[in-house]
């Protein structure tokens, strides 16, 4: 079975699409026209659109895509006969249609790079840190709250802060686990916080309860040590606004206030995300 062909010019896509490509076949090319499409054909304003990736570089050079088609569907857009006869399809796209039809989609795209400001192009973490700061009560999150990039530091320190505390007294049990293979397993739990940590019933005399432990507890002193230091990580901005869109009280006004905000919503790069 043949795998179709997304077209740009062809309907514009509704509901969840996911087009897939190999890399440099044109995924982000698409994604900025899409952009120029919704905005020329007034589905959503500028800021109403939220386009994400992956990387700060990759950020920058979506920006710097979707700007670009702005420009040149301005600039062609002025003159609708030009346009009709342009080598790009989708400003040929856009020409279609009375020279008024023309000249209202040229208004609008012209409005829209004037406020290209306004347009949510950001990291995924950026994302969640912009939604955070919006959501206000609803998030849960201090507004003084420090930014670190890196808190491996800290992991380290908690889970040897733990096994310290379990076997190195001199009337502590022998350790079942080397302290480096704990340490490292601590570190572990922590830098995955999506994981889900089993066997949660093993017995707490065996290896594996032991390490079940020490695990449940490294995420458990790092999350309480770093809200008593004031500092949150790029784990702690996805797992904030995810628990902050899922609370059982305020999770249901959360997500509608981030609904009403976008209208439509670009992911580029969407197997890099977390």
């Amino acid at each position: 079975m043949s795998t179709p062909t997304f077209d740009l010019c062809g309907p514009l896509p509704e509901g969840t699409t996911v087009l897939e490509a190999s890399a440099g076949t044109g995924k982000t090319y698409t994604i900025a026209g899409l952009a120029v499409r919704y905005l020329a054909e007034e589905v959503a304003r500028i800021d109403e659109l939220m386009l994400v990736t992956f990387g700060r570089a990759a950020t920058a050079e979506l920006r710097e895509r979707v700007r670009e088609r702005l420009v040149e569907a301005v600039t062609v857009l002025a003159d609708p006969a030009t346009a009709r006869r342009s080598a790009d399809d989708l400003l040929r796209h856009l020409a279609q249609g009375t020279d008024a039809e023309v000249a209202r989609r040229h208004e609008l795209l012209a409005t829209a790079m004037a406020d290209f400001d306004a347009a949510t192009i950001a990291t995924t973490h950026g994302f969640c840190h912009q939604m955070l700061a919006g959501l206000g009560i609803a998030a849960d999150v201090d507004h003084d709250i420090t930014f670190a990039e890196d808190t491996r530091d800290l992991v380290t320190e908690v889970a040897t802060d733990l096994y310290v505390a379990d076997y190195g007294r001199p009337d502590s049990p022998v350790p079942p686990l080397a302290f480096a293979r704990a340490t490292g397993l601590a570190v572990d739990a922590v830098t995955d916080p999506g994981a889900r940590l089993e066997p949660a019933d093993a017995d707490a005399d065996t290896e594996a309860g032991v390490r079940y432990r020490l695990a449940t507890r490294a995420r458990e002193v790092v999350t309480d040590r770093k809200r008593a230091m004031r500092v949150m990580d790029y784990d702690d901005l996805l797992v904030h606004l995810r628990d902050a869109l899922t609370d059982p009280e305020t999770g249901e006004d959360a997500c509608a206030r981030i609904r009403a905000r976008y209208r439509i919503v670009l992911v580029d790069e969407f197997q890099d995300t977390d």
